[in-house]
C-alpha cells in the first residue's frame, strides 16, 4: 500500500512526542464563564514576525515561515498565513479527552480567498483557511483520521464532503465566499458528534490539530489568520463565542 507523504506528515505531528505531559503542550486551564476551557494554542507570547515556536511544518523551516507568520494587532497576537501559490500544512501535537471536552473552539478571518477553487475537485482542491482535528489510526499511527473544517471559496456552509484526494479524511464547509472577509469568525465545533457522523464509528483521542492556508492547486493566492484555539467542555458553546470576542476586542 502506497502511503502518501502528507498522510506521513499528518503521523508525524500525531506521534511526536507531547512535553506538557498527558493533555499535550503548554496546555492550560482557561477562566471562561461557565465553561471549562484549556488552551490549545493563541500566539501570546511568540516572536512577532517570526514562525510559532511550537507548531511543527512539513515543509522546511524558511519556506513555513514564509507564509505563516505571528503578527501583533491591537496589543494581542495571532497567527498570519499568506499562500502565493503554496500548499504548506503546520501542525501541533496536542491530546484532550473528548469525553471531557468534545467541543473545539477558535477564531478566524480571511482577507483573499483561492480564486477558482472548489474543495469538490483534487485538481482545484484549495481553501482560504483550514483547520484539522487529527486522530490517531492504523498501521501504527501511519494512517491517521482527519476532520479539516475550512473556509470556502465557493461551497456553501453545512456542506460536508469526503476529501477528493485522502480517504482518510474528511471536509466540513463552515463559512464561505467574500462576504465576511476581512471579519473574525468564532467558530465552535462538535469534535465527537462529527467523527461518529462522518466515520460511522467512535472517535479516538485526538492527538493534533493542523492548519492549511492553500492555493497552489489554483494558482492563486490565499490570505487568513488564525487564534484562540480552546478545547471546550461546555454545553452552551455561546458563553465561549461571547468571552472570546470580548477579549477579541
Amino acid at each position: 500500500m502506497r502511503v502518501h507523504r502528507w498522510v506521513v506528515a499528518l503521523a508525524v505531528f500525531v506521534l511526536a512526542p507531547s512535553p506538557g505531559g498527558p493533555l499535550g503542550p503548554s496546555v492550560t486551564t482557561a477562566s471562561v464563564p461557565g465553561v471549562e476551557a484549556l488552551i490549545l494554542a493563541d500566539f501570546d507570547g511568540e516572536p512577532a514576525a517570526c514562525f510559532p515556536s511550537r507548531w511543527k511544518s512539513r515543509a522546511d523551516t524558511r519556506t513555513a515561515a514564509r507564509v505563516y507568520q505571528v503578527v501583533r494587532e491591537n496589543g494581542g497576537q495571532y497567527l498570519h498565513a499568506v499562500a502565493q501559490a503554496d500548499s504548506v500544512q503546520i501542525g501541533l501535537p496536542v491530546a484532550f479527552r473528548l469525553r471531557e471536552y468534545p467541543l473545539l473552539a477558535w477564531r478566524w478571518r480571511v482577507a483573499e480567498l483561492p480564486d477558482g477553487a472548489d474543495e469538490r475537485e483534487a485538481a482545484t482542491n484549495d481553501s482560504a483557511a483550514g483547520v484539522y482535528v487529527v486522530f490517531k489510526g492504523s498501521l501504527g499511527g501511519l494512517l491517521p483520521r482527519a476532520i479539516k473544517y475550512v473556509w470556502s471559496t465557493r461551497e456553501p456552509p453545512g456542506t460536508t464532503i469526503p476529501s477528493p484526494r485522502y480517504p482518510n479524511v474528511r471536509i466540513v464547509v463552515l463559512e464561505t465566499g467574500p462576504s465576511e472577509r476581512g471579519t473574525w469568525k468564532t467558530e465552535t465545533v462538535n469534535v465527537a458528534e462529527d467523527y461518529r457522523r462522518l466515520f460511522q464509528s467512535e472517535p479516538p483521542e485526538p492527538e493534533a490539530i493542523a492548519l492549511l492556508t492553500d492555493a497552489d492547486d489554483t494558482n492563486s493566492r490565499a490570505i487568513a489568520d488564525y487564534d484562540d484555539f480552546r478545547a471546550l467542555a461546555a454545553t452552551c458553546p455561546e458563553a465561549v463565542a461571547s468571552e472570546m470576542a470580548r477579549q477579541a476586542r
